[in-house]
């Protein structure tokens, strides 16, 4: 994926890893829209895209509105023309033991890390269909979309995995006209940890990050190191981006597991149905002509 001369688009920029791939795609010839709900960390970081010779606008966004993504997307063609990147790479994270974590903890996550990831997965997407533009689309997970849990992030590991599904079953629809990512980051030294000093009351009122989760983020990757991995990434036309090497540990024990139970349970490979669920949906297809 060519990156130099493109026009690229980062939900979440203003800070962490989405100011950390602002600054990449610049460094890497990109002009770049910085989006993110404050529109104040946006500007600062238009100005540094700006300072490395680029042309860069920041633009206020929450995600958890489409109508607010769809305005995003319109005012990014129209302020910089053909875009041809997107990062849907805003995210949160509510920690909390998961029987004590309420409703709106939920419901908070899943609309800003879910629900945006698919407003603006689907707001770009559309418009490079009806535009006949072969864009690539990257979406931030996370190391908890593959299954490493850590304590306290049931809702967040629930809400990356979504991600994932989302990402690549849109990958399989797409396939050819539209490309896509999935970045699947550990540790990095970002603010996520005190990401309830803006939650909106809807969602529950903000709330005091966890100190533990404060300290141990320090030990994490700086945010510029992984923005400049992420673009190389999608420049090679990656599907799975991962940060750190610990992940394949995990990824491996996984599908070892998966194999070992199907094995127990159809130990002669075969089950009562031969058919895929894509054999079937291709098979009816034709049936109706559609």
């Amino acid at each position: 994926m060519n990156i130099e001369g493109s026009v690229a688009v980062v939900t979440g920029g203003g800070s962490g890893i989405g100011r950390g791939i602002a600054l990449a795609l610049a460094r890497e010839g990109a002009d770049v829209v910085i989006a993110d709900i404050d529109v104040v960390a946006a500007e600062g970081v238009a100005a540094a895209v700006r300072a490395l010779g680029r042309r860069a606008e920041a633009f206020q966004c929450d995600v958890t509105s489409e109508s607010s993504v769809e305005s995003l997307a319109d005012f990014a063609w129209e302020r910089m023309g053909q875009v041809g990147l997107v990062f849907n790479n805003a995210g949160i994270v509510a920690l909390g033991d998961a029987v004590r974590c309420s409703s709106k903890d939920l419901l908070w996550s899943f609309e800003v890390n879910v629900h945006g990831v698919w407003y603006g997965s689907v707001a770009f997407a559309r418009r490079f269909l009806e535009r006949g533009v072969k864009g690539w689309i990257c979406n931030t997970g996370s190391e908890s979309s593959i299954g490493v849990a850590s304590i306290g992030t049931a809702i967040y590991c629930g809400s990356k995995h979504a991600v994932l599904g989302i990402t690549d079953t849109l990958r399989s629809e797409y396939a050819g006209k539209i490309g896509f990512s999935i970045l699947c980051p550990g540790m990095v030294r970002t603010n996520l940890w005190d990401a309830g000093r803006r939650r909106p009351e809807k969602f529950g009122g903000r709330f005091q990050g966890d100190p533990v989760a404060q300290k141990a983020i320090q030990y994490g990757l700086d945010p510029e190191r992984v923005g400049a991995h992420v673009v190389a990434c999608v420049r090679n036309e990656e599907f799975y981006i991962f940060t750190h090497p610990h992940v394949k540990d995990v990824a491996v024990k996984r599908c070892e597991e998966i194999v070992a139970a199907m094995d127990r349970q159809w130990p002669d490979g075969a089950g009562p149905e031969h058919y895929t669920t894509v054999d079937v949906q291709k098979k009816i297809m034709e049936e109706l002509g559609t």
